[in-house]
């Protein structure tokens, strides 16, 4: 019953991502329910999840993910690569609240779409609400707008190298270098 729920839950999501993404927040809005589940409050799947990749994400965006997952598989990492929580950071985090998305306007064709949430405040620490928790790329793919990128610390006006997208591109890349060093053998 609850992976018939959950189930459910993702095509609601996916359908929010792919039929209402009219707005540049509308697929961070998306993702961030699938969060609200995770975390406790609905039923729902992984932020990664194939209704997912293939409805709030770019095709960019979802091609580094698969790289880094099948890499993570091969080795059999159990997750090291693409098993951490890069939305909430948290591998404790109190049930969420006082989630506000806030477009910024475009600037050669992304928009960049700010996420503030409070996580942390149940331990007893400040969850710094005039800073966002989470800075999303939005690009215009196919007629509809979707997730490039996104930043859990260090956006710094969008600086590539400190994205989940480059971390996902630099697990990857550690795999390939690897095999062809020899120093992994996909057993």
């Amino acid at each position: 019953m609850r992976t018939a729920a959950a189930f459910s839950m993702a095509l609601l999501v996916a359908s929010a991502g792919i039929g209402f993404a009219n707005e540049p927040q509308d697929p961070v809005v998306a993702l961030m329910a699938v969060v609200d589940g995770i975390e406790g409050n609905s039923e729902a799947n992984d932020y990664f999840d194939e209704v997912l990749l293939t409805s709030i994400y770019s095709e960019s965006f979802v091609q580094v993910y698969r790289m880094a997952a099948l890499g993570d598989q091969l080795l059999d990492l159990q997750g090291e690569m693409t098993g951490q929580d890069e939305v909430v950071v948290s591998q404790d985090p109190c049930e969420m609240k006082d989630l506000k998305i806030v477009p910024r306007p475009a600037k050669d064709k992304v928009t960049p779409v700010d996420v503030y949430f409070d996580v942390s405040s149940c331990w007893g620490h400040d969850p710094h609400l005039d800073q966002p928790s989470l800075t999303v790329h939005v690009v215009s793919e196919n007629g509809r707008y979707v997730i490039d990128n996104f930043w859990n610390s260090d956006y710094d006006g969008g600086r590539l190298e400190t994205s989940v997208k480059a971390k996902f591109a630099a697990l990857a890349k550690r795999y390939v270098d690897g095999m062809v060093t020899g120093r992994f053998s996909p057993e």
